[in-house]
């Protein structure tokens, strides 16, 4: 599923500061500690439908790997089949006030992006890929480093996944160590939230389109109940879908809302990191 705020919100500014290179196959941004410090784990980011190519995503990335001390990925899953930011002008006009003929073609717009992103980023298609890449991770530089995956939008079913650890790496390890997700679409609430089994930590909105509150409770009831030393769901009041990426700068409550999930992900890293090591 993707709902019509997956494609909302705005560009943030900012130069990001890593380097791309091709990682178990994949084209990815990385983003090192800073001042040259051994990485004390490695984070990877799997993104909202706007990919890997998206500032924002990038900049959170730097951020990730400065306030944590670890080496960050963000690799292309999604075969260049990403939604493009002109969408968020498009999706501005068709959920503003404005006679409906002027909505014609950003709806077009919209329906020839949405579409393709569906086909092409179906679970079926995109889980062989990511699993590919954390099955590497843990053959190559992880082997010896815990690893988090944080998935936002589109990518946090995969962190959902990934936590019920039902596939081993090739030296018998789990694939991640802990997940972080932000606003997380495609679940399948009860059932994804049963089979977690590995540290997660949820940053979610009460106005969620992509998750419904009844829903929101659901998991939290059944993780919690799992431990809340290992689980955490944090209901955000008022946090849209996308807070955690796409705020737009001049919402100061939507700019708060998106450090308070960065501050959230930094401590779950910085604190199973620490355990693991």
């Amino acid at each position: 599923m993707a709902c019509r705020e997956c494609a909302s919100g705005s560009l943030h500014e900012g130069t990001p500061v890593g380097r791309v290179e091709t990682v178990h196959g994949f084209p990815t941004y990385i983003s090192e500690p800073p001042s040259g410090q051994a990485p004390k784990g490695i984070i990877v980011i799997i993104p909202d439908a706007l990919g890997w190519t998206f500032n924002n995503n990038r900049i959170l990335a730097d951020t990730y790997a400065k306030r944590t001390d670890s080496r960050v990925y963000l690799p292309e899953f999604m075969e260049g089949h990403h939604m493009s930011v002109s969408l968020f002008a498009s999706m501005d006009t068709i959920t503003g006030t404005g006679w409906m003929i002027g909505k014609i073609l950003p709806l077009a717009h919209a329906i020839s992006a949405f579409v393709p992103f569906l086909f092409f980023n179906r679970l079926a298609v995109t889980k062989p890929r990511v699993y590919k890449f954390f099955h590497g991770l843990r053959a190559n530089e992880a082997a010896s480093l815990p690893v988090g995956a944080a998935g936002f939008c589109w990518g946090g079913k995969f962190v959902f996944l990934l936590c019920s650890d039902s596939e081993k790496a090739a030296n018998g390890k789990s694939l991640i160590d802990c997940g972080f997700t932000a606003h997380p679409s495609n679940l399948a609430i009860p059932a994804d939230a049963h089979d977690v089994t590995l540290p997660l930590s949820l940053a979610v909105g009460d106005v969620d389109i992509a998750m419904p509150l009844a829903q929101v409770q659901q998991a939290k009831d059944i993780l919690e109940e799992k431990g809340k030393d290992t689980h955490e769901v944090v209901i955000i009041p008022g946090a849209r879908h996308g807070f955690a990426i796409r705020a737009h700068p001049d919402d100061e409550k939507a700019v708060e809302q998106g450090k308070q999930a960065e501050e959230q992900a930094v401590n779950w890293f910085t604190k199973w990191f620490e355990k693991a090591s």
